[in-house]
């Protein structure tokens, strides 16, 4: 992964960071959404700085917890309260799009372009360390004084040459030596068989290869944890903990927990029905904590409804109502 620094503050520097409607400004540590200031706390801000750090390339949470959390024990939890802090800041929804991408069992990427302007203060030399092209980072530095001085001017234009050259090195997006690799494509089918089956690492490499547990199944609107929800039906004995670390795994992949099918169904109403999980089950109790556990959650969203707007009934194919 490149890192892109300057040498002495190698965290922090005079960079703009810009992607979608946001800029990260690290002369004034703030972060601007829309044009607005946004309030957002040290470790969600210091998180969006390394994922911009190694814009394009996965971080793992491992990395992000040794870098932003240094020398603090801290559990695996701090690391997601953070990351749903900042989609929150930005208005990032991972359903679409995302701006934050989740690689689920591994960590987390930028998955949009990301721009970086640098402001030089002075006409002091200011020294710029490149990216790795191999072992280690090469570093540039200004060429020592000579005896014939050069005009003024050509001094100031050659300058400003070099270090133009060097950060259109530093910033050139790094690709990736997976992106040569043909991704394998995967269908629903493959997914119902590995959700059915409780194949979690399956379903992680399907989410790494691009398929999204977001997608309805059919024209009723059920999805990726429905299939899963169907499994408390047909087979009480399932493994609760791999039941729970499935339905976890799709949800982090984007799975939504407060869509509504045709019926007005949402996951958390499904899984609560004693004709399936039932109200005792770690995987309603887990969907029940995401509603309701903290002021960011879907709450009431996450309740069935039987009776659907017209926006819904137009999203869903359905004719409309009478």
């Amino acid at each position: 992964m490149a890192d892109f620094r300057l040498e002495g503050d190698v965290r922090r520097q005079s960079r703009r960071w810009s992607f979608g409607s946001c800029v990260l400004d690290e002369n004034s540590w703030s972060l601007i959404v829309g044009g607005q200031r946004a309030s957002l706390e040290s470790k969600p801000l210091e998180l969006l700085h390394e994922l911009l750090l190694h814009a394009g390339s996965v971080v793992t949470k491992d990395e992000l917890l040794d870098r932003i959390w240094r020398d603090v024990t801290v559990v695996e939890a701090s690391l997601p309260t953070a990351v749903h802090k900042l989609r929150a800041a930005i208005g990032d929804d991972p359903r679409n799009k995302a701006i934050i991408e989740t690689v689920p069992g591994i960590g987390y990427r930028l998955g949009v372009p990301v721009e970086v302007s640098v402001s030089i203060a002075s006409r002091k030399a200011t020294t710029v360390a490149l990216p790795p092209a191999g072992a280690g980072a090469e570093v540039f530095r200004p060429a020592p004084r000579v005896a014939t001085r050069l005009p003024r001017l050509a001094f100031i234009s050659a300058g400003l040459a070099i270090v133009f050259v060097a950060l259109t090195v530093a910033f050139a997006p790094s690709q990736p030596v997976s992106a040569t690799k043909k991704a394998p494509v995967f269908t629903q089918r493959d997914a119902a068989d590995a959700i059915r089956e409780l194949d979690i690492e399956r379903i992680k490499r399907m989410l790494a290869a691009g398929w999204n547990p977001a997608t309805p199944w059919d024209k009723e609107g059920n999805d990726a944890l429905s299939i899963l929800l169907n499994r408390c039906e047909w087979d009480p004995g399932q493994d609760r903990r791999q039941m729970l670390l499935m339905a976890r795994t799709l949800i982090e992949g984007g799975a939504p927990i407060d869509r509504r099918n045709v019926w007005g169904d949402t996951a958390y109403s499904i899984a609560k029905a004693p004709r399936y999980c039932g109200p005792d089950h770690p995987v309603t109790q887990m969907l029940e904590a995401m509603c309701y556990g903290g002021p960011m959650g879907p709450k009431d969203r996450c309740l069935a409804t039987y009776e659907l707007t017209a926006a819904q009934r137009r999203a869903q194919g359905l004719p409309p109502k009478d």
